[in-house]
């Protein structure tokens, strides 16, 4: 089974000018838990999602301790408010990932399966060279599972 068979095409994406308070309101009035960002050719350059709202463990080589990144700063938990605060009117580009993981409508399920599993990814954009058209989610998985004879 083909990525085409299962995906969900029509994606919302938003521009890497789009400020992060834009993008968080267009996320809960969608329900989304994911935004694509896309620049002025549709390619995509970054994603945003929900985890990135909880931030992450900075990679630093060879580091004693973990140090927590929240839209491009450290912090400390007593700090999330005032950083919440301030990231309202940073620009997507600078908070957003831009090593994005996807997939091509022609691979198949295996291969879908395969890259979620191992890189612990909930839902993968795809592309067709680098313009997003479509978004695998584990939602579209199940469709995919349903759909098997």
């Amino acid at each position: 089974m083909q990525v085409s068979e299962f995906m969900t095409t029509g994606v919302v994406s938003c521009s890497e000018d789009c400020t992060v308070e834009e993008v968080a309101k267009l996320m809960c009035e969608r329900g989304f838990s994911v935004m694509p960002v896309v620049n002025s050719e549709k390619e995509i350059v970054g994603i945003l999602t929900e985890s990135d709202f909880v931030g992450r463990d900075a990679d630093i080589p060879h580091a004693l301790a973990s140090i927590k990144m929240l839209f491009g700063q450290n912090f400390y938990f007593s700090d999330i408010e005032n950083i919440y605060k301030e990231s309202k009117t940073k620009k997507i580009s600078e908070v957003m990932s831009n090593n994005v993981k996807t997939v091509t409508a022609d691979q198949s399920l295996s291969d879908v399966v395969s890259l979620m599993s191992h890189s612990g990814l909930k839902r993968i954009p795809v592309v067709e060279g680098q313009k997003l058209v479509g978004m695998v989610t584990r939602k579209d998985l199940l469709r995919a599972y349903s759909n098997l004879k």
